[in-house]
Parts: C-alpha cells; structure tokens; sequence
C-alpha cells in the first residue's frame, strides 16, 4: 500500500476511531449518489445516531423478525447501465443498519484491530493500493481528493514507471461489489482458517460486518451495496486480503526477484513487468487467487500492452486529447461529443466534455435551434447513462431558450416519454424530476424518490417492519427532502449541483 503525501487530504486509516466514526457518519460518506441538492440524509442520519448510542440491534428488533428476513430493507435505486437491459443498483443503506455498522468498525478495539490488519496489508505486500478513502483537509470536497488520489498516483505514477519497465497489464475484476463473498471478509480480517472456525463468533469484527450486510440484503452473501464510503472500505479489506494472497504466491515463483511493480485502485489493477511472458504469469496468479474469493477478472478489459506511456492514460482520453474537442458553432461542437460518446461510452473524458459545454451555455445568449440540440444531447444520454447529471444539467438550459411555455412542456414530455421505453430508469428520472420542479411541470413519476420529493409518498424510504420502537420508526420517517432547498432550485442546473470536479483528469 502506497503512502500517501497530498497534506490536503488524510487516509481514514490515520484518524482515530472517533474521527474514523465522524467521518463515515457524514451525508456525503452515507451515499457517494449524486443527487439533486433538495434530497438530504443528515438529519436522519443524526437522529439515528441519537437514538442507537450502545443499543444492540437484537433489541431494536420485533420478536422473531430479522432485518435479514425482509426484502428492500435497503433502498434499492437503478440506473441502466448501457442503455439496453443491463443495469447497475445504487443502494441507500437502511440508516440503523449504517449506523450501527459503523458503531461496530469504528469501536476502539476494532479499529485498532482493523488498522493492524491494514498495516499488514502494506508491509507484507507487493501490491502498492491506492484507493483507501480519504477526507479532505482543505476546502475541496472528499470525493475531490479521492479524484485528485487516482490522477497522483495511478495515471500521472503510471507514466513515470514506464522508465523502469517495458510491458503493462491493465485489468479489473468483473462486477466486483457485487460479486463479493461476504464471508471473505472475515477471511480477510482474520485468516480463511479462523473465520470458517468461528464462523458465529460475532466478537470477530470481520463476523459481525458480515452479518450487517446480510441484514441489508436478505440474508444474501453474494454482493455488497454499492453507493456508500464505507462499502469502499469495506471492499477495500477484502481486496487488501487478495494482495496478501498474490504477493504469497508470487514470492513462490521465479518472479520472486521483484522485477515488477502493482498499483491498484479499487478493483483496477496495473502490472509493470520486463516482459510480457512476466505479465501473463502474475495475470495467472491474480486470477488464481481472486478465484479463491468468488472473484474473477473481467477478460473483454485485460490487455498487455509494451507501450505504457500510451497505455497508462485511458483510451478515450488520448482519443480526446487528439480530437477537435469543440466548436464555435452549437450544433457541431455537441455532435463532437456525440461522435465520442459512440466511440467511447460512458466514458471520463465524455463527462469532461459535457461539462464544458454545460459551462458554454452560460455564455450563450441566444440560441436559434435549441430543438435539434435537446435531441443530440438526450440521445447522448440515452445510451450513456453516467451522463445522466451533465446531461440533465445541459438540457434544463436548452429548455430556457424555448419561448413559450407550452413549446418548453411538449419537448419536455417527449424526453421524458423517450427514456422511458428503457428500462430500470428510477436514475435518470431523479433528475428529470429536478428539471419540471422549478419550471411547475407535472408528471406520473414511478421511481419512489421522485414520489417522496412530490410529496405523494408518505412511507419511509426504507423497509422498517423489524423495528419494534414506534419512536424510531418516527425518525425514519423524517423528510428526506429539503424543502426551502428545492422551492430555491433555478430552472438551470447549475455546475455546483453535480460534481464538476471529478472530470477535470
């Protein structure tokens, strides 16, 4: 594991277990969505907080009734993925299940516990792993640093290792949150062997994290919830097991005299070898291991490469570096970006791009054929369902240059009719929802975020069936949207309402 040296952020794994515990039980910790400023998860959060102090969930519970026993105790948001059937679920994490999961991590002796474990992690293995979380120290968002963190020291290091090394393997693991065995994070904390023995042992932190996402999710042990900090953290244990495992492994072959390097970002892995024989074999190895966890590489984005300056920074951004990125006229600069978006879908420096000409907008003050630019970008977002924000963001001011009313309510129907003959859409109709709000528009939204905004859905968001406290039930049902924040919302989307930030490398 790599040691980090940005003074602006610091590594969760350097507070203490109450700075630990603050830090995850922030909003912006709770749910890493991005979603329209109204909806706001703090007060629950805290009133949560409040109530729990060192209760035990087992005391929270009706008589006989497990979380476990109950589905959609989670929140459960869908966005597609391609825009074609596949999809990929946003969970927002049942509150006294996240409070109480954080309550166990960050207890005193278990996050003492858990740094030890860490620590072996970065002394014992070959793997440098950059993507621990991080807060940030300065006036810039977390999620910024986390950014900032992956340009540092993946991309910009990537390019200075290609002075030691002649061959690079790119890959990562295939739908890693969700095929996490949950049972290896016990392995994870506390050996394979351990675990398997004292597998009800709930005095073992590895146990007890293991059990809370089964509570979430019906009881299910395949698959951890994505949408949250502290599940990054969480894979983070289970990946930080699976460097332990490789480097075991490697020190057993011919590669023992170290002639590569490992950086990893998540489930993203980059292997610098002298040759492509080396890259093949630690390729071997890694998958070897990961299948010990229920885990496998994704081969469509394996790829040896013995060019690494070219390799290290994504395909689409050298595409994007080497392109006319824009134009003095509307039309063509958004068809540049539709071109790229063909080419490369969902990718960064298609969400750079859009941002940009978000930014453009704003210095436009006419436009004369705002019809044909709503069409490219709704297409755009069609099949690029990352998008959704910037593109939101960019048609909420296309609107603004339609003259009339009834002009802006018919394109508005027609976008909103068009994205719905696609399916699992709950994502994108958060945002079209934040475009009709300021401009009084109504519609029949089926996604139950949109439904608790309009004020039509009374029912927490969460399934709380389990709980016994009437009290408790109360404060989980308390407004998850801010009111005077929304009635405030402009009728254009405003770069701060989505995060800029992120595109910029």
């Amino acid at each position: 594991m790599s040691e980090r040296n940005n003074s602006s952020a610091r590594l969760v794994l350097d507070m203490s277990a109450d700075e630990a515990r603050a830090f995850f039980l922030k909003p912006e910790s709770y749910c890493d969505i991005d979603l329209p400023l109204y909806f706001t998860f703090e007060s629950v959060l805290s009133e949560v907080d409040n109530y729990l102090h060192d209760e035990e969930l087992d005391n929270l519970c009706e008589q006989g009734i497990r979380p476990a026993h109950l589905e959609g105790v989670n929140y459960l948001l869908l966005s597609n993925k391609d825009g074609r059937h596949a999809w990929r679920p946003f969970e927002v994490i049942h509150p006294v299940l996240y409070v109480d999961l954080v309550n166990a991590i960050t207890h005193p002796e278990n996050w003492k516990f858990i740094q030890e474990r860490f620590l072996q992690f970065k002394n014992d293995s070959v793997v440098d792993c950059v993507s621990i979380p991080v807060e940030s120290t300065s006036r810039s968002k977390d999620k910024e640093e986390q950014i900032l963190v992956w340009w540092q020291e993946i991309e910009q290091r990537s390019i200075e290792l290609a002075l030691e090394f002649e061959v690079l393997a790119h890959t990562d693991i295939n739908d890693c949150y969700g095929q996490i065995y949950t049972h290896s994070i016990a392995w994870a904390l506390h050996s394979k062997e351990k675990a398997k023995k004292e597998r009800k042992d709930l005095s073992l932190i590895g146990n007890r994290i293991d059990k809370c996402i089964q509570n979430m999710r019906y009881g299910q042990t395949n698959g951890i919830p994505q949408g949250s900090i502290l599940m990054d953290f969480i894979a983070e244990m289970v990946l930080g097991y699976a460097d332990l495992c490789l480097s075991e492994k490697l020190a057993k072959t011919t590669l023992q005299d170290k002639n590569y390097k490992i950086l990893r970002y998540r489930d993203d892995y980059r292997i610098f070898v002298r040759s492509k024989y080396d890259a093949e074999e630690i390729l071997k190895i890694l998958t070897e291991v990961l299948s010990n966890l229920g885990l496998k590489l994704n081969s469509e984005k394996t790829v040896i490469s013995d060019s690494i300056i070219q390799s290290s920074i994504k395909e689409d951004k050298l595409a994007w570096l080497f392109r006319v990125q824009e134009d003095n006229d509307l039309v063509r600069h958004l068809l540049i970006l539709h071109d790229h978006a063909r080419c490369y879908p969902n990718s960064g420096s298609l969400l750079r791009g859009l941002a940009e000409f978000r930014k453009k907008l704003d210095k436009t003050k006419t436009c004369s054929n705002p019809h044909v630019l709503i069409s490219i970008v709704v297409d755009i977002a069609y099949g690029n369902p990352r998008t959704y924000p910037v593109c939101a963001a960019i048609i909420s001011r296309l609107l603004g240059f339609l003259k009339s009313e009834s002009d802006k309510k018919e394109i508005f129907n027609k976008i909103v009719g068009k994205f719905r003959r696609l399916p699992n859409t709950g994502y994108m109709e958060v945002w079209l929802q934040r475009i009709a709000i300021p401009l009084g528009f109504q519609d029949e939204w089926s996604e139950r975020l949109c439904l608790i905004a309009e004020g039509k859905e009374k029912k927490s968001l969460w399934e709380n069936d389990w709980i016994k406290s009437d009290e408790l039930k109360g404060v989980l049902n308390k407004p998850i949207v801010d009111e005077e924040k929304k009635k405030s919302m402009q009728p254009a989307i405003a770069p701060e309402e989505y995060e800029l930030f992120r595109w910029q490398y």
